[in-house]
This record gives C-alpha cells, structure tokens and sequence, in this order.
C-alpha cells in the first residue's frame, strides 16, 4: 500500500484504464508521432480554417507600474472583422479576469483609403461593481502622398455599473449611477 499524504492507494483496488487507441495505439515512441504530424496535408487543412491572429499587449520593463495584460483572438470572416480578448491584472487567479472585451466591425478598403464601423462590448468588474460597457464608432483613413495616411477615430460610449450593496444596475446619468455616456474623437497622420 502506498501513502501520500491523507491519500491512500492499494494495488488491488486501482482497475485498468480502458484504451481504444484512437488511431494512434500503433505509436511506440516520439518519433513515430512526429512521422504522424509530417503526414497531416497542412495545406488542405489551412485552406478552410478561419485564419486567426493573436494580439497580446503587457507591461514593459522592470519600473512599469503594474498594468494589466490584454490578450485578443482577431479574424475576418465574410467582411467581418471579429475579435473577442480579456484584461487581466495581477488578481486574476483568485478574482477571474478584469474584463472581457468583444468587437464586431465591418470594413471597406478601396484605393483611398479604408472606413470601419465597429461595435465594442467590456464586460467585467471596476473595483467591487460589476461593469457593463458598449461602443459604437466610426474609423475613416484616407492616403496622401508620399505613404501619409490620414484618419479620424470617433466613438459614442455608454458604462453602466452594478451596485455591490443592491445588485442593481444603475443607468449612466442618473443620480449616483457610476455609469457614464460620452463621446470622442481623435485625428491624425501616419506614415
């Protein structure tokens, strides 16, 4: 009998594991798994796979204050831009993420330029309130000479927060909601 800790097992006791082999029973080692992968037709299985990127942004060096780290997940499928991410500061293990981000936009590119619409969600937490977040905005790029692009960012925003003591969630602009509506946008150049 073997004893770990407040665990004990017996030999006798512990019955086989079933094993239908799932097409690989045949393997004797790692190179017959890697024999395997070698014969798998990468190409035929790219060609309808949603092409995926990964775009993941961190605090940079030693005397950084602690930011959090955001991770996305992006494709295009059909014209569509989609990308679902998550904010994550040092708390993460014992409280979940910060927040959960999504987006959703359709995009034209032609010769002059490019134009986007896109559609934000943050769900999460902001202190002890939960946090329910939606955004709507427009992107217009247009090139200029010499690889200038120019561009106009706007974007109508609106948070609600629910309350810890309640459970409510409280409308942006009422009285003592934590919630806010706004509106904003930037320009500029880039080469």
């Amino acid at each position: 009998m073997l004893v770990f800790g407040a665990w004990a097992c017996s030999a006798a006791a512990v019955e086989p594991v079933s094993f239908d082999g799932f097409g690989i029973d045949a393997f004797t080692d790692s190179a017959s798994v890697a024999a395997a992968l070698r014969e798998i037709d990468i190409e035929a299985a790219t060609k309808n796979a949603p092409l995926l990127g990964l775009a993941v942004h961190g605090p940079a060096g030693r005397d950084q204050q602690l930011l959090p780290l955001a991770a996305e997940v992006r494709s295009r499928l059909q014209g569509l831009d989609v990308a679902a991410g998550l904010l994550a500061d040092p708390d993460v293990v014992r409280e979940g993420p910060l927040r959960w981000t999504g987006r959703v936009g359709l995009v034209f590119d032609h010769a002059a330029g490019r134009e986007s619409l896109e559609f934000r969600t943050v769900v999460g937490r902001n202190g002890e309130a939960g946090l329910l977040g939606v955004e709507l905005g427009p992107r217009l790029e247009r090139r200029i000479e010499d690889g200038v692009t120019i561009f106009l960012d706007g974007k109508a925003e609106a948070q609600a927060m629910r309350s810890p003591e309640t459970g409510w969630w409280t409308l942006p602009g009422t009285e003592g909601s934590g919630g806010a509506v706004g509106v904003a946008a930037r320009t500029g150049l880039t080469w």
